[in-house]
């Protein structure tokens, strides 16, 4: 039931030029709230990023790893007794896993090694290269193997390697984070072998699952600060290192993993440091 309130209502006036409060009554309405529950939708400000850019790394190895190279079958002839074998071409390969006839395999060849680049691992090698050439699929299990090639993007030749397709799904977005600490990472290569880094490009860092690197980490990229020659006393400075862009981690191995160039405020090259933002 509604009520009738008479309340005061002070007007500041003027009366002979001069301020005065004025008193009015006015009318209010009271109206009866009951307490409830109300039900909003939290507004999520969590950023994401699209995957068309890179989704061509996601389904394709690229990098592999010493254990993984040792493992991986490798083309010993093609049925043509040819240079090169290209697609709808039967090969036969050695070392290949005990896969079931209708097993797919994509065919990669290797190419530049991945090496640390600290001191202390001593150009150890943390990965290959590993350039997509086109899939195949068996057709007879035995050893050596035959497989017919059912796609291919370059021609194909012995040595070539064979490893399974990697059957994973990526969603089309992800939620963006960063690690809390990260030490004596930076970038050691980028894809296309160009000489100076920019926005969108994809760069190979030198961290991976082993340092707790995860798919959708923020890292920031930094140059390291230069040596100056300081007037006043004549004495060698290092300047402060300046951050200069910003990675997005979408694929993660053991000792590596792609990071594709979010940000960048100036040409980003191999050896610049990487760290948390």
């Amino acid at each position: 039931m509604n009520k009738i309130l008479l309340c005061l209502l002070l007007v500041m006036a003027y009366d002979a030029m001069n301020p005065a409060l004025v008193a009015q009554e006015a009318e209010k309405r009271i109206v009866k709230l009951s307490p409830q529950i109300r039900v909003m939708e939290r507004e999520d400000k969590t950023p994401t990023i699209r995957l068309e850019m890179i989704q061509h790394f996601l389904n394709r190895p690229r990098l592999i790893t010493q254990e993984e190279l040792e493992n991986a079958g490798y083309i010993i002839a093609n049925a043509k007794q040819t240079l090169f074998a290209t697609r709808d071409s039967q090969i036969y390969v050695n070392g290949l896993d005990s896969g079931t006839v209708g097993s797919q395999y994509i065919i990669v060849r290797l190419g530049q090694a991945y090496r640390s680049p600290l001191e202390d691992e001593e150009e150890e090698v943390l990965a290959y290269e590993a350039i997509y050439l086109g899939e195949a699929q068996l057709i007879v299990g035995d050893e050596p193997a035959t497989l017919k090639i059912t796609s291919a993007e370059r021609e194909i030749k012995n040595h070539d390697r064979l490893l399974p397709i990697d059957e994973r799904r990526f969603q089309d977005d992800f939620r963006l984070h960063s690690p809390t600490t990260l030490q004596d990472a930076y970038i050691i290569a980028v894809v296309n072998e160009i000489l100076t880094i920019g926005k969108y490009q994809i760069v190979v860092i030198n961290k991976g699952l082993d340092d707790g690197i995860e798919r959708a980490h923020v890292l920031a990229v930094y140059k390291k600060g230069r040596l100056v020659k300081e007037s006043v006393f004549d004495e060698d400075v290092i300047l402060p290192k300046r951050r200069v862009g910003s990675l997005l981690v979408f694929r993660v191995f053991d000792r590596v993993s792609y990071a594709l160039v979010i940000e960048a405020s100036m040409p980003i090259n191999i050896l610049d440091m990487v760290n948390v933002p």
